[in-house]
């Protein structure tokens, strides 16, 4: 099983920027040594304060993924950088292929773009864009950019972008046709499009195993006839993750970071019951994490899990006595599964 690490750069108040991004760094040179396949940045933007008066801080502090995935580059040996999303509908789309086509050639193709339109409200009214208009701008900019990344002469006419014929510098370098796409959806409709497109596909932590399993399905049923990978390393699946030793301080946990899951759904509805949130989760003993890692390699075939270690506010030693945990007595058995299959 391959195993990636999903970072958010939460800021509680009181917290200094500099040090968080160093801390952040810090859990993503452990992760590279632990032999993780990849790192997944978010992209906030604006205060969250606004919208959410009962968080006590920023939800994250990343306007610009791939600025910090370059500090990741100089910092790592190895492991992949991921996006988890850039937001394609808040930029134009031409600057973000530049962008990705830099970071393909200075990282040497370790460049994984997760792809999105967006939803926190304050986020679309501080760039003025209508939310009704997301799909619709984010459609143009995905062909926009899958076309600007490919190195080709192209132009392009629609609702929102009128680009004259441009052809693009650098062309790409390291990975061709172009950078890796993957969009972050549970949309069938978006689904089925990054089938046609061989775009690999971003789950979000809230799908439900029976969601995906449909997803996937719906994926495959387009992308095997027309040739292209239906890999499930190209379909990971996300996963807050809480591992301990001790069963009685799992179960605080659960309880103290019940109200950070309206965060992660996005629409801020209200939280379902505790037992059922905990399905969700990666969460327990390193046995029990064990054997839920295997219920979803088993049950749904996954081969690929994005690993959320610092959801709902964790401090940085935490996260890193978590993932130590996690290294020492989880990903052996995996490991020896693997050399088993060999």
């Amino acid at each position: 099983m391959r195993f990636s690490k999903f970072i958010a750069l939460v800021c509680p108040d009181g917290k200094d920027p500099a040090v968080k991004y160093e801390e952040s760094l810090e859990q993503i040179q452990l992760a590279d040594e632990m032999g993780f396949y990849g790192i997944w940045t978010s992209e906030n933007h604006f205060s969250s304060k606004a919208a959410l008066p009962g968080f006590k801080g920023e939800i994250g502090i990343t306007p610009r993924p791939l600025l910090f995935g370059m500090k990741i580059i100089d910092s790592t040996r190895q492991i992949r950088v991921g996006t988890a999303v850039r937001n394609i509908v808040f930029s134009n789309p031409i600057l973000v292929a530049e962008e990705a086509l830099v970071f393909d050639l200075l990282s040497k193709g370790r460049l994984d773009l997760g792809v999105g339109s967006g939803y926190r409200p304050w986020e679309f009214k501080g760039f003025r864009i209508p939310r009704e208009e997301a799909k619709e701008r984010f459609l143009e900019s995905l062909e926009i950019l899958d076309r600007g990344m490919r190195g080709e002469t192209f132009s392009f006419k629609g609702k929102y972008y009128d680009i004259p014929e441009v052809s693009l510098v650098p062309k790409p370098y390291y990975t061709k046709p172009r950078p890796q796409i993957y969009l972050a959806t549970g949309d069938p409709e978006q689904i089925q499009l990054a089938a046609q497109k061989d775009y690999g596909v971003m789950s979000f932590s809230t799908s439900s195993k029976d969601h995906l399993v449909n997803l996937y399905q719906t994926y495959c049923k387009i992308a095997g006839p027309l040739g292209y990978s239906t890999s499930k390393d190209r379909f990971p699946v996300t996963r807050q993750i809480y591992i301990h030793r001790d069963p009685k301080v799992v179960q605080e946990y659960a309880e103290r970071n019940l109200p950070y899951y309206q965060a992660a759904l996005g629409d801020f509805k209200a939280c379902p019951p505790l037992e059922e949130l905990k399905k969700l989760y990666i969460i327990g003993t390193p046995e029990a994490c064990i054997q839920q890692l295997q219920q979803l390699r088993d049950e749904m075939e996954c081969t690929h899990v994005i690993l959320w270690f610092n959801f709902g506010w964790l401090t940085h030693q935490e996260v890193m006595d978590q993932m130590t945990l996690f290294r020492d007595e989880v990903m052996p058995h995996f490991a020896r599964e693997k050399e088993a299959v060999c």
